[in-house]
């Protein structure tokens, strides 16, 4: 699937309601599929079982099963956002056979599972200060390969905070929407960098 066909795709899912304690924004469909393709090209998503952490409306999981992943968990503590996913899972993959799907609704911290892949959207950590940290540890624990998006400039501190290496550095544009009261502006873009990590063999 080409990137611009998969970003219209996720442009059209539905988004839940943000919270801004839970430092909640939805990510466009170019930058969802700009990840995903990335990951894809990797090989780390096809015929995979990936973990979207955080997952919001899903349109990380989502994506990653209309490029052919294996299966998909979905985790959020956020019982909204669970219900959000999986009614934009059902009109997304309508006319697809997809893996195995599994949605979880909880604290990141209590979550156990494993994964091929992890892609997330974490919380930038300015709210809820080491949110950031605890879903890279928590995706690491998870998974052998990681994706995690994360506010520009902080690659070299997160890579100290886990055991698995950071391979990748892919610098991104966020473009973020007015969703809370404080914001004056429509849209203000952010930089940030995904983050590829691995567990490398000894």
């Amino acid at each position: 699937m080409k990137k611009k066909t998969l970003a219209m795709m996720l442009s059209s899912l539905e988004t839940v309601h943000s919270s801004a304690s839970l430092e909640q924004y939805t990510l466009s469909g170019d930058v969802a599929a700009d990840i995903l393709i990335y990951a894809y090209d990797f090989e780390d998503v096809c015929s995979r079982a990936v973990a979207d952490l955080g997952c919001g409306s899903g349109i990380l999981g989502i994506g990653a099963l209309l490029l052919g992943a294996a299966g998909v968990t979905f985790v959020d503590c956020d019982s909204r956002a669970i219900e959000m996913a999986r009614t934009n899972l059902i009109t997304a993959t309508k006319d697809l056979k997809v893996g195995k799907i599994i949605f979880e609704c909880g604290n990141i911290q209590n979550i156990t599972l494993t994964a091929d892949t992890v892609v997330q959207n974490p919380p930038f950590g300015t709210k809820r200060k080491g949110a950031d940290v605890q879903f890279l540890k928590k995706a690491t624990e998870i998974a052998p390969v990681v994706y995690s998006l994360h506010k520009k400039g902080n690659a070299g501190f997160l890579s100290q905070q886990t055991h698995h290496t950071l391979t990748h550095v892919k610098d991104m544009t966020l473009p973020l929407y007015r969703n809370y009261p404080f914001h004056t502006k429509r849209v203000v873009n952010v930089e940030a960098e995904l983050l590829r990590f691995e567990k490398v063999k000894i």
